[in-house]
């Protein structure tokens, strides 16, 4: 007869100790500390991991209940970084079993507290706490695995355990383990979170990184920096933003205030609000499992400018802000909004926009900094293909000791391994130029050269969708139209098309 599962704290009488096999996990036969008092209902934070004098069991998939593996456990390291290493086998001693000296492969593991403040002297630890278990991937994503699960204590019994954790051997090489365990009963507070690999796997690193977009869009931007404060400027106009993150096994998100509010999920709503208008307002992102990792976003809401219309006045108090650029003394036209003619101290009139997008027509090269060293080469483009051609987002501009122009960029080749890499490359029109056209073909049609064709839309925003064009097809534009930092074409029923030079090319051509 098979024994069932029982709390340590009816298991008070000295047990054997476990001998691992190859790959196992060693004990310290360590005796826990003693039962002083029965106190079932005693304040506790279970997040006490120590104080807490949990005992972990190493168990077989037939149900045969081994003796402790680990009686000090909770004196023992089982972090995110450090986690508790999953056995492959282990040597049992079970004489009730008759299966003393048999090497029995390890598929489960059982958690059991040995503090009476947690569970008392009820049956199953599920009186005490509600149990989940879940694997991780290193970016923090929630790995689909319907073996590992907690186990019912019986068929009788399906909503209560006693502790046992099923399929914890069944994890993916380099993911984790989590338990999660809260509260039942209103004597206890706190969360426990616990963490196993299977050993041997190497390292669990977890890959943090952090992502904003505004208005629903669905290319969200990657901030590079990950250590400090991240400060993110609110464009003019913007409702929404959406703040994202990798790495974190239970974010918790919070922050904002009365008016700008952000959901369990970094959902930021009520940036337009007139009130908000150029404040800053600071939002935190927290690791529940590991309350060291967190990060801090400063949202600036640019101040709002009223309209006077000659009646009436506002309440609200707008700081004025200027309309161009103060200038340097040394350098009066550097880095303005709109690209200058050259006159030896402004950008030329070939450089691209602030905010737009540009692309490279010939191999290029991303260097850490405006002045180009083969050491300091950070990534590469090898000349492509003009459907392919690596594509970058203008944040700056510098110039190099020489004088020359640079564009201080992002990429946003999101399929690529270096998409979020910001450093700087060339300016020169020969390498570098816009991504969308500024002008109209010579003979007022274009040609679609995107594999999987375009659109026509009602809107100059891209909205409203009323044609498609396959890749091949000639197109006749009557005029130009700039939305905002991009361009598009007007055809002559009305509706407009994307001028981008990935996507259509000016003229009729044939384009395999």
């Amino acid at each position: 007869m098979k024994k069932k599962y029982v709390l340590s704290l009816i298991c008070t009488s000295a047990l054997a100790t476990f001998i691992l096999g190859a790959s196992t996990v060693n004990s310290t036969n360590v005796i826990p500390t003693a039962i002083t008092a029965h106190a079932a209902d005693t304040s506790f934070d279970i997040s006490n991991f120590k104080d807490g004098q949990w005992y972990l069991y190493w168990m077989p998939a037939d149900n045969i209940f081994p003796q402790y593996v680990d009686k000090n456990y909770s004196n023992q390291p089982n972090s995110l970084t450090t986690p508790t290493e999953v056995p492959d086998t282990i040597i049992s001693n079970d004489s009730e079993n008759n299966t003393v000296g048999q090497t029995v492969k390890v598929s489960k593991v059982q958690l059991s507290p040995n503090n009476v403040s947690i569970v008392g002297y009820a049956p199953y630890l599920t009186d005490a706490v509600k149990i989940e278990v879940n694997e991780y991937s290193p970016s923090g994503s929630k790995v689909a695995n319907p073996d590992l699960k907690v186990e019912a204590a019986d068929d009788q019994h399906p909503n209560d355990s006693y502790g046992v954790i099923d399929g914890i051997n069944t994890m993916q090489n380099n993911n984790i383990a989590v338990v999660k365990m809260t509260p039942a009963k209103p004597s206890l507070t706190g969360t426990l979170y616990l963490f196993f690999k299977k050993a041997g796997t190497g390292q669990f690193k977890p890959s943090y990184a952090y992502y904003y977009a505004f208005n629903g869009s669905t290319t969200p931007t990657q901030i590079a920096n990950t250590v400090s404060n991240s400060t993110i400027n609110v464009p003019s106009g913007s409702k929404t933003l959406k703040l994202t993150q990798t790495g974190y096994i239970d974010p918790e998100w919070t922050g904002g205030d009365s008016n700008v509010k952000i959901d369990a999920n970094g959902n930021i709503t009520g940036l337009d609000n007139p009130a908000e208008a150029g404040k800053t307002i600071t939002f935190t992102v927290k690791d529940q499992a590991v309350p060291s990792v967190t990060h801090t976003f400063n949202i600036v809401i640019p101040a709002k400018t009223l309209p006077n219309n000659g009646g009436g006045s506002s309440n609200t108090t707008v700081p004025s802000t200027p309309s161009t650029p103060t200038p340097t003394p040394s350098n009066p036209n550097w880095n303005p909004t709109t690209p200058k003619n050259q006159d030896g101290t402004g950008l030329p009139n070939y450089a691209a926009v602030k905010g737009s997008a540009v692309y490279a027509t010939k191999r290029v090269y991303m260097y850490r900094s405006a002045n180009f060293k083969k050491s300091q080469r950070i990534a590469t483009y090898p000349k492509a293909k003009r459907v392919n051609r690596p594509m970058f987002v203008v944040l700056d501009y510098a110039k190099s000791n020489g004088g020359a122009l640079r564009y201080k960029v992002r990429d946003v080749n999101h399929h690529s391994k270096t998409n979020g890499k910001i450093g700087y490359i060339t300016a020169n029109p020969k390498y570098v130029v816009n991504v969308y056209y500024k002008t109209m073909p010579n003979n007022g049609k274009i040609t679609v050269i995107n594999k999987k064709g375009i659109h026509a839309y009602k809107n100059v925003n891209l909205t409203g969708r009323v044609k498609t064009f396959k890749k091949g097809t000639r197109v006749a534009v009557k005029s130009f139209a700039k939305h905002n930092l991009t361009t598009r074409y007007q055809l002559s029923n009305g509706t407009y098309i994307t001028a981008n030079k990935k996507l259509v090319i000016q003229g009729s051509f044939k384009h395999d």
